[in-house]
């Protein structure tokens, strides 16, 4: 009934408010006791197109995601049963597990979707099924225009199932109108009677298992330059050039030990200078095993540091200088020119 006057009028903002779409989604939220569906996404930077899809169900608090792509991830398994969460990795044959605290997986729609529409001029765009699903299509618009340097414009299309007003897709678009990320709900079922043996683990034979305790899981703290050596386990690289009112602001150290294994276990060191509102970032990857090779960038260009190849890249207007060091792992990220950034990572022994 209340989406009968939408489409009598042809537009949604002349009829309903944020607040009341808000409602209508709650509503119908508050009636799912479980779902299963395949979550697929598509994201579209610098010149690279990833795909994300992973099988998923939920029942409240409950959740299990098997991951179908990328291809290196395939067949990995996240069990979440209200207090214990196991993640698997077939390909290692490793389990973390992790006692968490209480996750509501029912989203607030009331909180998160009311507030984004509140920002947005919101225009009903039509009909359609989306994986043989009635829905409707609404576009958002942000009030306030952001940074043209903004990766995500804040603009929005997506598609709403009539049956139980979950969003079965959407697109965000960057500054040029084009589609970076596009999210589709694929093979949905509702209510259909999950049993909670679901969100139970079995451990597989022989694999290794981490306990992880999340009371001792903390975000990496700021810190001096002597106190990030004093932690790291390699010899961080410190530039001996850089630009004209960019200070050194603080250090951040972060290792995964605790629950990586193989070749992915590293120690990464964060330096950040400041100038005013720019901000400069320094990234060392040290891996404790064999180096896993450099992050490659479709479009970016080749340059010479040191004698050591490197990759260039912009984007929207932000400026990456990728390159390694006897195994380490360096990039420098900032809104300066290709010449600034030779010149500081030149410097830096």
């Amino acid at each position: 009934m209340l989406f009968s006057a939408f489409l009598s009028a042809g537009c949604v903002d002349d009829q309903v408010s944020a607040e009341e779409i808000a409602e209508q989604m709650q509503q119908k939220n508050d009636l799912i006791e479980d779902s299963s569906f395949t979550l697929h996404m598509t994201m579209s930077l610098m010149g690279e197109e990833t795909v994300i899809e992973q099988d998923m169900i939920q029942k409240k608090e409950k959740s299990r995601t098997v991951i179908r792509q990328p291809a290196e991830q395939e067949g990995m398994v996240s069990v979440y049963n209200g207090e214990t969460m196991w993640t698997y990795d077939p390909h290692q044959n490793t389990v973390v597990i992790m006692d968490v605290p209480h996750i509501d997986m029912d989203m607030d729609y009331v909180g998160m979707i009311s507030q984004f529409l509140n920002e947005s001029d919101l225009s009903f765009s039509g009909i359609e099924k989306i994986d043989g699903r009635t829905s409707f299509i609404m576009i958002l618009e942000p009030k306030e225009e952001g940074s043209s340097d903004a990766i995500f414009t804040g603009n929005l299309k997506v598609w709403v199932d009539e049956e139980t007003w979950m969003p079965l897709k959407y697109d965000m678009y960057d500054n040029e109108g084009n589609v970076i990320v596009s999210v589709e709900v694929r093979d949905l079922q509702v209510n259909t009677g999950i049993s909670d043996d679901v969100f139970e683990f079995e451990i597989p034979e022989g694999a290794e298992v981490n306990t992880l305790d999340m009371n001792e899981f903390a975000l990496p703290e700021e810190m001096t330059l002597e106190e990030a050596q004093d932690k790291a386990d390699f010899d961080i690289l410190i530039p001996a050039y850089v630009p004209e009112g960019y200070v050194f602001d603080h250090a951040l150290v972060f290792d995964n030990s605790g629950f990586a294994t193989g070749n992915l276990v590293m120690q990464r060191v964060n330096l950040v200078y400041i100038n005013g509102d720019s901000r400069m970032s320094i990234s060392e990857i040290f891996y404790e095993s064999d180096f896993p090779g450099p992050t490659e960038f479709s479009v970016s260009e080749t340059v010479d540091v040191n004698g050591s190849p490197g990759d260039f890249v912009e984007i929207y207007g932000n400026n990456m200088l990728r390159w390694d060091v006897d195994g380490i792992d360096l990039t420098i990220s900032a809104s300066l020119d290709k010449d600034e950034l030779l010149e500081i990572a030149g410097s830096m022994n």
